[in-house]
């Protein structure tokens, strides 16, 4: 398997969050990821890149150009390490109209719980270079791909960003794996993902499925109801499975059967699994009861999906866990297969399937590649 990592992101430390009236600590630290490379080390079969230089107008594939521009302008005129909160936090077209980039960033801040600075941009782009690099591994014919991804990406809408993401790795990755077929994305995460959800909403050639706390109980708390299904052509291409605090792997399980279903009978030709770790019971965050173990329960449950699937990191802040919860996923995994060797799955896989040496699928865009339910707004 093919691990895609970007030590960039190693410069990026918000201090706080504002959040519900207050400044809080931003959980979204260097240390989830070393945990987690730190598991990964020495584990057979995995080999590690470095994703390629990410041109930032392919961010525009899911996000609208002004927003992206922003984000651009914003960060690079911040100084190092220093925090930059939304003075309005609504898409008021008025605030587009200031000449004071501190001001316009209101209109495409969806709440006030993520501070750009300078690190952030570089941090985010780096971020989506991965997901992107892993979307081209699976393109290029691998059964998994991992995309060790900080910061995350399903809160971040089209033209906004919350929940201490900026770019949408999973929108992302989708978009970029659709010349191969049709593409499910099952977000796992402990809070909805309300990005991923609001960039799809109409469109049929993608299907997002998520299990996560009830709106009620946890961030974003105004999305993830099981009435939402989609709109247009993208009606029952939504499928929310909300759930409540204190959900143990014997309750999980059963609705994480019903998403996997549905995304069968949707019957991509790739898959994107929005992998949080926050479901931990352990998590200083969340409210679920899930244990170690229960990663290579799910694990297997998902690979039993039998598509090439993108392993995208968004949350999980038990940064002393985070290692565990990785191995024991993979664990669950079956033996790697080489790349081509797999037959093409999926009636909406063009003719290469998901086997192949992925020239038609590969869009050639990137450079050759070198060797809160406890209150929180997270990922």
């Amino acid at each position: 398997m093919r691990v895609f990592h970007s030590d960039i992101e190693q410069d990026y430390h918000p201090g706080s969050s504002f959040f519900c009236g207050r400044f809080t600590s931003y959980p979204d630290v260097p240390g989830r990821t070393r945990s987690i490379l730190s598991a990964l080390e020495g584990r057979e079969g995995l080999r590690f890149h470095k994703p390629p230089p990410l041109e930032p107008h392919l961010l525009e594939s899911v996000h609208d150009p002004g927003y992206v521009a922003m984000l651009a302008e914003v960060c690079g005129s911040l100084k190092p390490g220093e925090e930059c909160f939304p003075f309005h936090a609504r898409p008021l077209p008025l605030l587009l109209r200031s000449p004071y980039p501190r001001v316009r960033m209101g209109y495409y801040a969806l709440d006030g719980s993520t501070p750009l600075m300078r690190e952030s941009y570089p941090a985010g782009i780096s971020s989506a270079a991965s997901a992107l690099a892993g979307a081209d591994a699976l393109l290029e014919g691998e059964p998994w791909a991992y995309a060790l991804a900080r910061p995350p990406g399903h809160h971040a809408g089209a033209a906004g960003f919350a929940g201490y993401c900026l770019f949408n790795n999973a929108a992302l990755a989708a978009q970029a794996l659709l010349p191969r077929g049709k593409v499910a994305i099952v977000d796992v995460d402990y809070h909805h993902g309300n990005g991923s959800q609001e960039i799809f909403w109409e469109r049929d050639d993608v299907f997002y499925a998520s299990l996560h706390c009830r709106p009620e109980e946890a961030y974003p708390y105004v999305t993830g109801e099981a009435e939402e299904r989609g709109a247009g052509v993208g009606r029952g291409h939504n499928l929310n499975l909300p759930l409540p605090g204190g959900t143990d792997w014997a309750a999980y399980r059963p609705q994480l059967e019903k998403a996997l279903d549905a995304v069968q009978a949707f019957d991509p030709a790739s898959i994107v699994l929005s992998l949080g770790f926050d479901t931990l019971a352990s998590d200083p965050i969340g409210s679920f009861a899930l244990r170690v173990e229960d990663y290579s329960a799910m694990a297997g449950l998902i690979a039993q999906l039998d598509r090439p699937t993108l392993l995208l990191q968004e949350g999980g802040y038990d940064v002393e866990s985070l290692g565990d919860c990785i191995a024991a996923f993979l664990a669950g995994l079956p033996q790697p297969h080489p790349a081509g060797e797999r037959a093409a799955h999926g009636s909406g896989a063009s003719g290469n399937g998901a086997s192949g040496n992925g020239a038609s699928g590969n869009s050639g865009h990137r450079a050759p590649q070198n060797e809160g339910g406890r209150g929180e707004p997270v990922s």
